[in-house]
């Protein structure tokens, strides 16, 4: 038997074999496209409710990184919960007032060691000044409408 003869044919054998398995199928094939367009559906979402939402108090977050509040200002909704995150490795105070002075009787004043999280609900509309009582240069605003 003659093995250059036979190669080409078990090559052109394992070719087409490994493209059956494997599913492929012609790129003019128009069942190709049916099959991956029939498994690309989206499922079907479930019916709306008309029954208000149980998903509690809308939130939001601050990082403290750098020695610097993530964001000068934050404005968000009355009752909105500002979760504050302490991502240096020194600590920090979030506490309302400027230039890292405390407001007469503040109504937000948390030490948050390295990685510490202190969570605030701003309950009445108006503009807070905070502040870091650690390092004055550490100012941010939150707005609450």
């Amino acid at each position: 038997m003659n093995r250059s003869r036979s190669l080409p044919a078990v090559a052109a054998l394992f070719t087409t074999l490994t493209l059956a398995a494997c599913g492929s199928a012609p790129a003019d094939d128009p069942s190709a496209s049916e099959t991956a367009s029939a498994t690309a559906e989206p499922s079907e979402a479930p019916p709306a409710s008309s029954e208000p939402s149980d998903a509690g108090p809308e939130q939001a977050t601050v990082r403290l990184d750098g020695f610097a509040f993530d964001t000068d200002e934050l404005t968000i909704a009355a009752g909105t919960e500002v979760r504050f995150v302490n991502a240096d490795g020194a600590a920090h105070t979030v506490t309302e007032g400027t230039n890292g002075a405390a407001a007469a009787d503040p109504i937000l004043d948390e030490e948050l060691q390295a990685n510490g999280v202190t969570t605030f609900a701003f309950d009445e509309p108006g503009m807070y000044q905070i502040t870091c009582l650690f390092h004055p240069s550490m100012n941010m605003t939150v707005v609450v409408e």
